[in-house]
């Protein structure tokens, strides 16, 4: 039997992660720096991601998982240098949303010059709905696109469980919508970007129950109510 790649304190954590509910996407980017030095390519470490978690999932899970085919897409770069003002006003502690709306600028140049999208439209700014699961809406190459944008000085973050469930709802209801989620870390002039299929490394997340945190607030009831 073939010695494991990744070192068992790596794999463990890599394990707690995937019980914790994160999806594979989410764990390689957890994991990337302390795996350099024992893989040799991003590819490898997505497989040794995927090998370990697939042990840990139920057969009907892992018959119906298509991650361990899907790789991650290429950190792409882009100009920061002309967003200079914009990037300076940011902050790491400053309001999610106040965060985004600085960055539209930096997102629609980034979408429309280096990944060709055309009639993008801010769907926040759509009147008649409020809080959609994504921020922008365009085509590319004559496809319908919903675009989610997670920007950050320094990490790739990824959506939340709430907003995936939303954008998978949204997929099964509407023929020939496709999906596309930009990740930017502006300092660092780095951006990914997901399309359709490679939406499988963040929804493959286990989804966490909901009756532990029913428990808690059936006790927090019953003390307000003794109180």
């Amino acid at each position: 039997m073939s010695k494991p790649i990744l070192p068992d304190e790596l794999r463990y954590k890599i394990r707690k992660l995937s019980d914790d509910g994160f999806s594979t996407i989410e764990i390689f980017d957890f994991v990337i720096d302390e795996s350099a030095k024992f893989v040799d390519s991003q590819e490898q470490l997505t497989r040794c991601i995927s090998a370990i978690t697939r042990t840990r999932s139920p057969k009907k899970q892992i018959e119906n998982n298509v991650q361990f085919e899907t790789q991650i897409p290429e950190i792409k770069q882009f100009d920061n240098k002309k967003y200079s003002d914009i990037i300076g006003s940011l902050t790491e502690h400053m309001n999610g949303k106040k965060f985004e709306n600085s960055c539209e600028k930096i997102v629609t140049d980034i979408l429309e010059k280096h990944e060709n999208f055309t009639n993008l439209k801010n769907v926040n700014n759509v009147s008649g709905f409020t809080n959609p699961p994504f921020d922008f809406f365009g085509i590319k190459k004559g496809k319908p696109y919903m675009i989610e944008f997670k920007g950050s000085l320094n990490n790739f973050n990824a959506p939340g469980e709430t907003q995936k469930r939303r954008l998978e709802e949204l997929l099964e209801r509407i023929d020939e919508l496709n999906i596309a989620l930009i990740q930017l870390k502006l300092k660092k002039s780095e951006y990914r970007i997901f399309y359709n299929d490679e939406m499988n490394l963040f929804f493959d997340g286990k989804q966490m129950p909901l009756e532990p945190v029913e428990e808690w607030l059936k006790i927090q009831i019953g003390k307000k109510t003794e109180e």
